[in-house]
């Protein structure tokens, strides 16, 4: 799940007779068309590497038993017999181990009388994994925390590049970022594939987390500014899909090579196809007249309109287009939205929503390697229902209210949170029901998520919605921070992630009551209209 909106502030284009951006841009090509569907495949299409990126660490440290290694002086007993000597019998993990040098002497004397000492190397099952960064860089014990701090890097890196590339995308188009964002990600990607040392990982990964982030941003304003009328409620549901299918193909990727070097220089690969994009994608004509470029724009709109069969609408505004001039439009920013009594309570509202949204979202999809006893099975199977989630979806959205729409995937989702809980571990065959539920406990969040997209860019006012929804969106980024946290509690206790993401879902629907529906009502336009807007 990716930022969908990043603020900027939106210039308008006007000669004397008050043309803009948009009314230019959907006269010539029309809401939808050839051009339009090929752009928003393209822009999907980027959610694969997304996906890859931000959940990958489900395969890169997953679950993996470790025991001490046997020293030499033991080596008459089997490794079986080792692990049952050394082991103190309170101890889970073993951190720690009974003194080697006085059991050999005596392996009859009285375990309480035998001091604890650290064990100076680890032995890891490979049975499932060959390797992982767990027993490439020994991320256990006192390093175990080095797991969650890899993921909190990546989702720290990904805010940090929807705001960098943001800037950057709105002052230098939309296209040169992008590439910029591909290459750097796959370069990176490559890099993270081959250091030896953990440190040094964390470094470029923290690059690819940034370019992972800006990629998000950039390409979802892209699909956006190509679309008009009903299509802008359509795509930002569409443009979705493609991250449960990545996580399909990363778990069957990682399913074949079952080594975390091997599936991060795979990754690497397939992201650098994208680099085609380069010869297939324009620059945003929105964009384009918005800034002033106009005969670049034109070159640009006379393809679009080629593609979609529009030549003579091209021809009809052609003139309007040459003397369009711009200036800026100061929209109202994030902060705005604060100091105004019916807002504030509106923005604090869907903050709160996007932050227990971002955590369930997170802390799940990185929670299903513990859900069920087949890591690839879980993850595939949860990709696919993913899709399936994001279908409903658009089918719901369209029938029922913003609001309805949202509570019938979070109670789904909430349902289905208690029911893994109650079902115990290894019971079933593959724990197939636990796995059931996991599925359709992502599908409902994969349905709540473009749905309150959607919803809380309705609920701003045309004039600052890209602020507003960034602001509020950003919550779920900080969200996907804590993720890693939660996830490991179930060290604690068994479940207790589940239990926690139950309670809060649960809460979550009432945070939903006091906001207004916004289906079939006109948007507001003003931060004065969406004031009145109850």
């Amino acid at each position: 799940m990716s930022a969908y909106f990043v603020a900027f502030n939106l210039q308008v284009i006007i000669p004397g007779d008050n043309c803009d951006a948009d009314n230019l841009t959907f006269k010539v090509i029309g809401d939808f068309g050839k051009w339009q569907l090929l752009i928003s495949i393209y822009m999907a299409l980027i959610k694969l590497p997304l996906a890859w990126y931000q959940l990958n660490i489900i395969f890169m440290a997953p679950p993996q038993q470790f025991w001490c290694a046997k020293p030499e002086s033991f080596a008459i007993w089997t490794d079986e017999e080792w692990r049952q000597i050394c082991c103190p019998k309170n101890e889970e993990h073993p951190c720690l181990i009974l003194d080697p040098e006085i059991l050999i002497f005596e392996l009859n004397m009285d375990r309480s009388f035998i001091p604890l000492v650290s064990c100076p190397r680890f032995v890891y099952d490979n049975s499932v994994f060959n390797r992982t960064i767990t027993s490439d860089w020994n991320l256990v014990c006192s390093k175990h925390w080095l797991v969650h701090f890899t993921q909190c890097v990546m989702m720290w890196g990904v805010l940090v590049g929807g705001i960098i590339f943001g800037v950057v995308a709105d002052k230098y188009g939309r296209k040169y970022p992008l590439m910029i964002g591909i290459t750097l990600q796959c370069i990176m990607s490559y890099i993270c594939s081959i250091v030896t040392s953990y440190w040094v990982f964390i470094f470029y990964w923290s690059l690819l987390a940034v370019a992972s982030g800006g990629i998000g941003i950039i390409s979802f304003v892209i699909s956006m500014e190509v679309v008009g009328g009903k299509w802008r409620t359509i795509m930002p549901i569409v443009y979705q899909l493609p991250f449960g299918l990545g996580n399909a193909v990363m778990a069957l990727l990682a399913y074949w090579l079952r080594d975390w070097r091997k599936l991060e220089f795979a990754l690497a690969s397939l992201s650098s196809l994208y680099l085609i994009y380069w010869f297939v994608v324009p620059e945003s004509p929105r964009w384009l007249l918005a800034t002033g470029r106009n005969k670049k724009a034109l070159e640009v709109l006379k393809e679009a309109a080629i593609q979609n069969n529009r030549e003579k609408y091209y021809e009809a505004v052609l003139h309007n287009i040459k003397i369009c001039k711009t200036r800026n439009r100061n929209d109202p920013g994030f902060i705005a939205f604060l100091k105004s009594e019916n807002m504030r309570l509106k923005t604090l509202l869907l903050s709160l929503n996007w932050f227990f949204t971002g955590l369930a979202f997170y802390t799940f999809s990185q929670y299903l390697g513990l859900v069920g006893g087949n890591i690839f099975l879980a993850v595939a199977m949860s990709g696919f229902i993913y899709i399936a989630g994001g279908l409903t979806c658009v089918l719901i959205i369209t029938k029922a209210g913003r609001k309805t729409t949202i509570w019938i995937y979070q109670v789904i989702s909430s349902l289905c949170f208690f029911f893994i809980i109650l079902i115990p571990r290894d019971h079933y065959a593959n724990d197939w029901p636990r796995l059931l539920f996991a599925g359709l406990g992502f599908a409902g969040l994969a349905g709540t998520v473009p749905a309150l997209y959607l919803y809380s860019g309705e609920l701003y006012p045309t004039l600052g919605r890209n602020a507003g929804v960034a602001g509020v969106t950003t919550f779920a980024r900080i969200a996907s921070m804590v993720a890693p946290a939660i996830v490991s509690l179930d060290d604690v206790r068994p479940d207790l992630p589940l239990i926690l993401l139950a309670i809060v879902s649960t809460a979550q629907l009432v945070l939903i009551v006091p906001l207004p529906e916004t289906k079939g009502r006109p948007l507001p336009d003003t931060l004065e209209h969406a004031e009145q807007f109850k």
